[in-house]
C-alpha cells in the first residue's frame, strides 16, 4: 500500500519560486532549468518533468503509473515503457547518478523511484502559511483504502496531491476507496471538479469512488453542484464501508 501523508506542509502565500537546490545542483520548476554549480545544464523537458516531480515528491515513492499521468496526458500514444526508461536515464546522467550507486534516484523495482538526496527550496518569501489542506489514507478493509481530507478543499497546489495519491492507490491495485471529507471546512469548485475527475479515473479502472462525511456548508456546495447526480454521497464512513462490502460479495 502506498505511504503518502500531507500534514502540516507549508506552502507560500504567493506564487513560489520553485526553486530548489541538493548536491551541487539547484533546478527552478518555474523555468526548466537545471544548473551545475551555476552553470546551466542541458536536460530535455521530460527528463526535467522526471526531476520536477521526484522532487515535489521527495523521500516518498513516485509510481510509474504517476509519472505517466504526469509526463504523457491520457490523449497521447507512446510507447510509455521506453519513454520513461528514457528519461530516467537521461536524468541520471546529467546528475551522474546510477542504478547501482544512487546518490539522487533510487529504484524501487516494477514500483517507481524515490528522491533520496536532501533538498533545499531556496528564494522564499517571508510570509508563508502552514498548509490548509491535510491529507491521509488509511486501510479499514483489505480491499477498502479510506483517503481522509480535512480543511479547505480549494484552489491550490495541494488539490493536485490527491489526484497524484489516487493515481498511485490505482498503481497499486487500490478498486474500492472512499474519500472521507467529514474533516473539509470549505470546498470550491476546484474541490468538486477534483472529486469528479477521480470519480471517473476510478471507474475507468474497474473500481468505485465513494464520497462520505459531506457537511454543512460542504454538502451545500456539493448538492449546488449536482454532485448527488454523478455519485451517491453517503453520511458517515460506516455507511460508504457497508456500501463496498456488499458490492464484493
Amino acid at each position: 500500500m502506498v505511504n503518502f501523508v500531507l500534514v502540516g506542509l507549508y506552502v507560500l502565500s504567493a506564487q513560489p519560486s520553485r526553486l530548489w537546490h541538493f548536491g551541487s545542483f539547484e533546478a527552478d520548476l518555474e523555468t526548466g532549468e537545471l544548473r551545475k554549480h551555476g552553470r546551466r545544464c542541458h536536460l530535455q523537458e521530460k527528463p526535467f518533468k522526471v526531476l520536477a516531480v521526484l522532487l515535489e515528491q521527495r523521500g516518498r515513492l513516485v509510481s510509474r503509473e504517476v509519472l505517466r499521468q504526469q509526463l504523457w496526458p491520457k490523449e497521447t500514444f507512446v510507447d510509455f515503457e521506453n519513454g520513461l526508461n528514457t528519461a530516467v536515464s537521461k536524468l541520471r546522467e546529467v546528475l551522474s547518478d546510477s542504478p547501482e550507486d544512487h546518490r539522487y534516484i533510487e529504484t524501487l523495482p516494477r514500483r517507481g523511484y524515490r528522491f533520496v538526496a536532501e533538498v533545499q527550496e531556496l528564494g522564499l518569501p517571508p510570509s508563508y502559511r502552514r498548509s490548509e489542506l491535510d491529507i491521509q489514507q488509511k486501510r479499514i478493509e483489505p480491499d477498502i483504502v479510506v483517503v481522509e481530507i480535512a480543511g479547505r478543499f480549494t484552489l491550490g497546489r495541494d488539490c493536485q496531491q490527491i489526484e497524484w495519491l489516487l493515481a498511485a492507490l490505482l498503481s497499486e491495485g487500490e478498486r474500492k476507496i472512499i474519500f472521507d471529507i467529514s474533516g473539509v471546512t470549505h470546498i470550491d469548485s476546484t474541490g468538486v471538479g477534483i472529486i469528479v475527475v477521480c470519480s471517473g479515473k476510478v471507474m475507468k479502472a474497474g473500481g468505485e469512488l465513494l464520497v462520505a462525511g459531506a457537511k454543512g456548508i460542504s454538502e451545500e456546495v456539493l448538492k449546488l453542484a449536482k454532485l448527488d447526480t454523478l455519485l451517491r454521497l453517503y453520511p458517515t464512513v460506516t455507511a460508504a464501508t457497508d456500501k463496498c462490502r456488499a458490492s464484493i460479495l
